[in-house]
C-alpha cells in the first residue's frame, strides 16, 4: 500500500498543480477579494503585469474623467511600454487638469511631489525624445495658471 501512495500523490499533484502553471499569467485572476479596480491595478503594477494594469486604469479613468491619478498612472504605463505618444497626450491632460494631489509612482507608492509637477517633468522627458517643442508645455502652463486664477476666484467668491 505505502508503494502505492508515492505514485498516487505525484499523480494527483500533477492533476492539481500542473493545470494552473500552464495557464499563462494575464489569463490568471489578479486576486478575487479585491475591491475595485484600483486595487487591481495597484496589484498588477506590483506584478509587473503592465497589460492588466493598463485595463484596470483604463476602466478607473472611464468611470471617473476627473480622477487625475488614474490618468496619470495610464500616462506612466504607456510610458513604460513604449506608447510615448499616448502617454505624453495623457500626461498633457493630468497637467493642465491636475490638482496638488501627490503624484503616485509605478510601482504603486507615492512620490513627495505634486501631480502636475510630476507630470510637467514628464512632458519634458518625453517631448526631448519625441522631438516636441516647448511652445505647447508653455501653452499648456498659460492655460493651466488661468484655471488656477479662475478656481481661487471661485473660492474666494464663495467665501463672501
Amino acid at each position: 500500500m505505502i508503494r502505492h501512495l508515492r505514485p498516487l500523490c505525484l499523480a494527483l499533484s500533477l492533476v492539481f498543480v500542473l493545470p494552473g502553471c500552464l495557464t499563462p499569467r494575464w489569463a490568471q485572476p489578479v486576486n478575487p477579494f479585491m475591491n475595485d479596480d484600483s486595487d487591481r491595478g495597484r496589484a498588477a503594477l506590483e506584478a509587473r503585469d503592465y497589460v492588466m494594469a493598463l485595463e484596470f486604469y483604463g476602466r478607473l479613468a472611464q468611470e471617473d474623467p476627473e480622477d487625475m491619478g488614474a490618468r496619470y498612472q495610464l500616462a506612466l504605463i504607456n510610458q513604460e511600454i513604449g506608447r510615448y505618444e499616448e502617454a505624453y497626450g495623457l500626461f498633457r491632460v493630468v497637467y493642465v487638469s491636475a490638482s496638488d494631489d501627490e503624484a503616485p509612482r509605478l510601482d504603486g507608492s507615492e512620490s513627495e511631489e505634486p501631480l502636475y509637477v510630476a507630470a510637467e517633468r514628464n512632458l519634458r522627458l518625453l517631448g526631448g525624445r519625441l522631438g516636441k517643442s516647448d511652445t505647447g508645455l508653455r501653452d499648456m502652463q498659460a492655460e493651466r495658471a488661468k484655471r488656477i486664477e479662475a478656481e481661487k476666484a471661485v473660492v474666494a467668491d464663495e467665501r463672501e
